[in-house]
């Protein structure tokens, strides 16, 4: 069985608290309790594990794990030295939320759970691509550290966000039963992702599968609606994209990272897909919002119910 939960998004999710974590030596998640609160954890370097009342979970770099109300949780064992996540604690409005459990090969029943004003967040899973998951992200992080003349504000961009993650979520439903076409493209990206370089070619990851160039990009392009070049562009930039929300690095160096040989190239190629220059980009993305590797997000959370009123 899957657990799911449904949100009710007619009125927004109240934003409490966000931040990002980055774990230091011998650090595991410690015990607390969701006292009413959903978060929502998502690992972008390393391994967590979370035991969760008394299920164990293993949580991987590119996993994404909604954890709903009134479930004590706690780490089960160490983490690797400097494992990455972002993490979201908020509030549904008043009965806005169900959790559901469905039978883990019955994709179709969990789609029909998603509904115009209902996004549907399951336990755990795999993201597609955090690439839009990730701008959201960093907007969220953004305006809850700006003094907006309404916190309305930063609850809008979280409901957005789960739309987000929600819409990722369906569309992995629909390759749950891929073919075998699909599963080999999926092989494909991954070996593609796991080997970028200044000089990999259409004809290099051809060679590694031993398939003819031609047919290779006419089945790539079938399944992705992308050419091979198209989609090993598209993994430098979401790279570069997130250096420069991550880091304070030079373009020029970013440039170099994510293997374009050519600064101007790199900074045109970046303006065509995200319609800003990576200066730009960085300066609307990175309101300075701290690493909270020295803040303990794992304090247990305390709201009094009975106060949900927002400062006007």
């Amino acid at each position: 069985m899957r657990t799911v939960t449904c949100i009710d998004i007619s009125e927004p999710v109240l934003h409490f608290s966000s931040g990002k974590f980055t774990a230091g030596p011998h650090w595991k998640h410690k015990p607390m309790y969701h006292d009413g609160n959903f978060e929502i954890i998502i690992v972008i370097k390393g391994t967590l594990y979370l035991q969760v009342d008394n299920n164990y979970y293993v949580i991987n770099e590119g996993d994404i794990f909604s954890l709903p109300p009134f479930h004590h949780l706690h780490g089960y064992k160490e983490s690797p030295e400097d494992t990455q996540y972002f993490w979201f604690h908020f509030f549904t409005q008043k009965n806005a939320m169900r959790s559901l459990h469905v039978d883990n090969h019955d994709g179709q029943s969990v789609a029909a759970l998603f509904k115009k004003n209902q996004v549907v967040l399951p336990l755990q899973y795999r993201a597609l691509s955090l690439e839009k998951i990730l701008i959201i992200i960093y907007q969220v992080l953004d305006v809850a550290k700006t003094h907006y003349f309404t916190s309305m504000s930063v609850d809008y961009l979280l409901t957005a966000l789960l739309i987000e993650i929600a819409e990722d979520y369906y569309n992995s439903l629909s390759g749950e039963n891929s073919t075998g076409a699909e599963a080999r493209i999926d092989g494909i990206k991954e070996w593609i992702r796991a080997n970028l370089s200044a000089d990999l070619k259409a004809s290099d990851v051809a060679d590694h599968f031993d398939l003819n160039p031609h047919y290779l990009v006419r089945i790539f392009k079938e399944q992705t609606g992308q050419t091979v070049i198209q989609y090993i562009n598209q993994l430098k930039l979401q790279q570069a994209a997130e250096l420069l929300l991550q880091t304070n690095f030079p373009i020029k160096r970013i440039a170099s990272t994510v293997f374009f040989t050519d600064e101007k190239r790199f900074m045109k190629a970046f303006k065509a897909r995200y319609y800003l220059t990576p200066t730009e980009f960085r300066h609307t993305y990175t309101k300075k919002f701290l690493d909270s590797s020295n803040f303990d997000p794992e304090v247990p959370l305390v709201l009094d119910p009975k106060n949900e009123q927002r400062d006007e």
